[in-house]
């Protein structure tokens, strides 16, 4: 019997149909095992327990404090760009005569003898003598608030503390007395976010959140921390106000120095190395 090409292909419709008696006759041989193995105690191992932490921090306050050399440098890069800019057109900006075109043209020319010389200024400006001073605002020091916050004897607690720094949240623990993110453990079916916003920063939460004014910045995990079979996965938040209500423990705001004294003390070293590429410390790399 000779067979020609044509004879040898099957159109594709008896192709779908032995797929899916293939699919049926799989399925219902897997639905009978799963049914005999249902009879039978399952001896699988449980999972192994996950942590979802928290690391609530504050955004920094305050723009930071200059250097000496980037004053220097900014005071330079300012008298250079002042010598090379065009001149302000004074008769576009301003009304002819005005109190704002005298205040500018006074302060121009304060600053010009600062940069360039008495000789170099052009002078002294005429009618500038008369002009009345601008309203006086009340200058408050940089750490105005912490000083507040510490005559009230906060202490770590105060929000406001470093305010040109980033601060974090931990949370002092019960039975161990030991210092740590805020945690807690996840349940079947759960997710992470979920768990935060219920058990940590929620209203009944470990927090307490109905004090406080944070959210969560991300859904997902920034990073996780392996401690034998137990997987603690860290997400972000921020906090604008409010304080953590805490009737049985203690909480304390630290910057990312303090932090790594206090866990290293407390001889968590090795939980910090994990972490502490999340506050933007790179690993230490060992020149050759």
């Amino acid at each position: 019997m000779s067979l020609s090409p044509r004879s040898m292909l099957r159109p594709a419709s008896s192709i779908r149909r032995a797929a899916y008696h293939r699919f049926v006759s799989s399925s219902s041989a897997s639905s009978s095992s799963s049914s005999s193995s249902s009879s039978t105690p399952s001896t699988s191992a449980p999972s192994p327990p996950l942590i979802a932490s928290l690391i609530l921090s504050r955004n920094p306050l305050l723009t930071p404090t200059p250097s000496e050399l980037e004053s220097s440098y900014n005071s330079y890069s300012r008298a250079l760009k002042h010598s090379l800019s065009t001149p302000l057109p004074t008769e576009f900006y301003f009304k002819s005569g005005s109190l704002p075109l005298r205040r500018y043209l006074k302060q121009e020319n304060e600053y010009e003898k600062e940069i360039y010389g008495e000789r170099l200024s052009g002078g002294k400006v005429e009618g500038v003598d008369d002009i009345p001073p601008e309203t006086e605002y009340e200058v408050l020091p940089r750490d105005h608030f912490l000083n507040q916050d510490e005559a009230a004897g906060l202490g770590e607690q105060s929000l406001e503390r470093y305010p040109e720094e980033e601060v974090y949240c931990l949370v002092q623990s019960k039975q161990t007395n030991k210092w740590g993110f805020p945690n807690a453990p996840v349940g079947r079916l759960e997710s992470l976010d979920e768990v935060v916003s219920a058990k940590i920063i929620g209203v009944e939460g470990q927090l307490d959140g109905k004090g406080m004014d944070s959210w969560l910045v991300t859904r997902k995990p920034v990073g996780m921390y392996k401690d034998g079979e137990q997987r603690t996965f860290f997400l972000r938040g921020h906090i604008l106000s409010g304080q953590p209500t805490l009737s049985s423990t203690s909480h304390a705001w630290l910057n990312v120095k303090e932090i790594e004294d206090r866990l290293r003390t407390q001889g968590d070293g090795k939980l910090w190395e994990s972490i502490k590429g999340m506050f933007g410390i790179s690993e230490e790399v060992d020149e050759l």
